[in-house]
């Protein structure tokens, strides 16, 4: 099971901010994290998306759905950051 953390607008709209879920693959992390909540899962899977895995963040190009995701991972969404 990952350790699951969710930041800024993600975490108000799932309604909270860390789980611990199961999945194997980022694909599946997410899937468990969204739920039935479409909006989250539209988030989610949005190229603007935070994707930090152990504190690291993770580049669109290798935030594909197969990464692989283990049980002692932390996996972080955000918000995109604007700046100005």
């Amino acid at each position: 099971m990952a350790l699951v953390k969710l930041f800024g607008t993600l975490g108000d709209i799932a309604g909270w901010s860390e789980a611990t879920l199961d999945g194997t693959t980022l694909g599946e992390i997410k899937a468990a994290t969204a739920g039935n909540n479409a909006l989250l899962a539209e988030h989610l899977d949005h190229r603007s998306t935070l994707v930090i895995l152990n504190t690291t963040l993770t580049p669109l190009s290798l935030r594909n759905d197969d990464l692989p995701i283990a049980s002692d991972d932390e996996v972080a969404f955000g918000s995109p950051v604007g700046g100005g």
